[in-house]
């Protein structure tokens, strides 16, 4: 528990709150809920820590190599100042879209903090109906 306290106080970004394996990445896509905005695509799914975890995907469509960094280097940041306000114990894939290079980091962080708040809304489990397994005549 005092693990997760220091993760959300901190601004580091340690290796445990980052998604490294294709396969954490693919999972996350197929299990999680999904938002579009206009210059990022985030999916959320429940994790196994008590911490957000993050991975990001910037592909060659965004530009050249100088713009791809600086787009992962703007999403690593909002992700490392906003631990506290993104939903807890989820693992997000966040997608830079073609364009993410030329919005600003304010655009950028509110695109970040309203996408990632509406995926994990909608990868939460529903919970189930009192009347569920009532059959309606």
């Amino acid at each position: 528990m005092a693990q997760e306290q220091a993760f959300a106080l901190d601004e580091r970004l340690r290796k445990a709150e980052r998604l490294t394996r294709r396969r954490q990445f693919l999972e996350t896509q197929r299990r999680g809920g999904r938002h579009v905005s206009r210059h990022l695509v985030v999916y959320a799914c429940p994790g196994r820590e008590a911490w957000s975890r993050v991975g990001l995907t910037v592909s060659r469509k965004v530009g050249n190599a100088v713009v791809r960094n600086l787009v992962k280097r703007r999403l690593r940041e909002i992700f490392r100042r906003n631990k506290g306000v993104l939903p807890e114990g989820f693992d997000f894939v966040w997608i830079a879209r073609v364009g993410a290079g030329d919005a600003s980091q304010e655009e950028l962080h509110r695109q970040v903090i309203e996408a990632s708040r509406q995926a994990a809304r909608r990868a939460r489990p529903r919970p189930p109906s009192s009347d569920a397994g009532e059959k309606v005549p």
